[in-house]
């Protein structure tokens, strides 16, 4: 036969009232934000690893329009320049030629009162075009992203400029948002980037936090 106490009873009683120490609640508290940082931190890389798709993605869809644009010309329109930076806005006196003639998709033209704006994958980043020169003439144009953060701006560099790059992509060039870094006229060598760009030389032209990251492509790709 079992016997038990009463003191043992009272014991056991007033364990299971006593509930949990300010010393577990601790450790749980810890455990709890350990396992929702790293789905915050995870969450973040796949983030950023869509946007960079999609801008990629943007980017040769785009080129191809431009190219459509003009097909029965050998030269960029100097006149179609989007050179208003940054162009986060819907700004009166902004050029209009390339969202009205379907260059972009839809869903990236923000349009009122006869102006528009083009919204690229990240916050306040527009996407803008302007013409280019690779030779004597403006035979060649830009396609300008705004406001990339840095990780983003490395990886567009390298999967845009490897071994399954546009035969026509010319030059490539960073820096800090804000500014078009490649204007009309050309990038600033005016030469040809050697491609593909390995890490650190893609580090090294995202050198800011955000940055406007640009491509030039011949128009005749």
């Amino acid at each position: 036969m079992i016997h038990f106490s009463k003191n043992r009873l009272v014991r056991s009683s007033e364990q299971a009232k006593r509930g949990f120490t300010l010393t577990e609640i601790a450790i749980v508290l810890g455990v709890i934000g350990l396992i929702l940082g790293s789905i915050w931190v995870a969450a973040a890389a796949v983030y950023n690893n869509m946007r960079v798709s999609t801008a990629t993605r943007g980017l040769l869809a785009i080129t191809q329009a431009v190219r459509s644009l003009y097909a029965t010309s050998s030269t960029v329109s100097t006149n179609a320049d989007m050179t208003t930076i940054p162009f986060t806005t819907v700004a009166a006196g902004a050029q209009t030629t390339y969202p009205q003639s379907g260059v972009f998709d839809a869903d990236m033209v923000i349009a009122a009162g006869g102006n528009y704006s083009v919204q690229g994958p990240w916050t306040n980043g527009s996407v803008n075009i302007v013409a280019a020169k690779s030779l004597a003439t403006a035979d060649s144009f830009a396609i300008e992203f705004d406001n990339v953060p840095q990780a983003a701006c490395i990886q567009m560099l390298i999967s845009v400029t490897g071994t399954a790059r546009d035969p026509g992509l010319y030059a490539v060039q960073a820096g800090a948002a804000g500014a078009l870094v490649i204007a009309a006229g050309g990038n600033a060598t005016g030469t040809q980037t050697a491609f593909p760009l390995d890490a650190a030389t893609a580090r090294g032209q995202c050198a800011n936090a955000l940055n406007n990251v640009a491509f030039q492509f011949k128009l005749k790709g």
